[in-house]
């Protein structure tokens, strides 16, 4: 399995990295990627995010982004595990 997000912006897709590799969400952040709130950023988007959303509310730093990128992981997992004991995938 990969892991691969996806800018909520322009949808530019993240580099497919492991989940056996301990250290993807920081693969991630040191890319550029960011967050704000779920939603995720390339660097692209990141670098203009202050002109299309106002210096009041800035992008919610590289431990958020971190923290969500496991938070998704682990979502996927499940949906792995509940595909394989039921042969029925959630989505």
């Amino acid at each position: 399995m990969y892991f691969q997000i996806s800018c909520s912006n322009c949808g530019h897709r993240s580099q497919k990295l492991p989940y056996d590799s301990c250290n993807t969400p920081e693969k991630i952040t040191s890319a550029g990627w960011d967050s704000f709130g779920s939603a995720f950023y390339c660097p692209k988007c990141v670098k203009t995010w202050e002109k299309r959303n106002g210096k009041d509310r800035p992008v919610w730093g590289r431990d958020h982004t971190e923290r969500r990128c496991l938070e998704v992981m682990v979502d996927e997992l499940k949906d792995e595990i509940d595909y394989l004991e039921t042969g029925k995938r959630s989505y």
